[in-house]
């Protein structure tokens, strides 16, 4: 399972842990490889949040360096697999979104006159027929 873990940038870390902390816990009793993003908000947390859980992470970055990567001492991040080089958010979402199997995601700045990129992401990972991880779910 490849897993895309993604949200909006000003989620709090309370929040996090209600929304993505059950579901990253029940899933990384599998084999699972997750795939994030290197901006603020979500990204970030969920980084601090398997720094030292998994070193089957790949962050994908803007760039040549992650805007943002845990501290690697005595962590599983100096393990994780950096790819990088895209030019936009955008980008880098569309190469995550090409590579998951599964995401986790949950947006709550759309509304009916503004469409986040979280709400954008969600519907492209549905129209390539990726399958959702929601909370509580089995």
């Amino acid at each position: 399972m490849h897993l895309y873990v993604f949200g909006n940038g000003n989620l709090s870390f309370p929040a996090f842990l209600e929304l993505y902390g059950e579901p990253l816990d029940r899933l990384l009793e599998r084999e699972l490889r997750v795939l994030v993003g290197d901006f603020r908000g979500v990204d970030t947390l969920v980084m601090e949040y398997l720094k030292c859980a998994t070193a089957n992470v790949r962050v994908y970055h803007v760039g040549e360096r992650p805007r943002y990567l845990p501290d690697a001492f005595r962590t599983m991040v100096s393990r994780w697999e950096l790819v990088g080089g895209f030019d936009s958010d955008g980008a880098r979402d569309a190469a995550a979104i090409a590579a998951c199997s599964h995401f986790l995601a949950h947006d709550f700045n759309s509304d009916a006159k503004r469409k986040s990129g979280t709400l954008r992401n969600i519907e492209r990972c549905l129209e390539l027929g990726k399958t959702r991880i929601l909370r509580d779910a089995q």
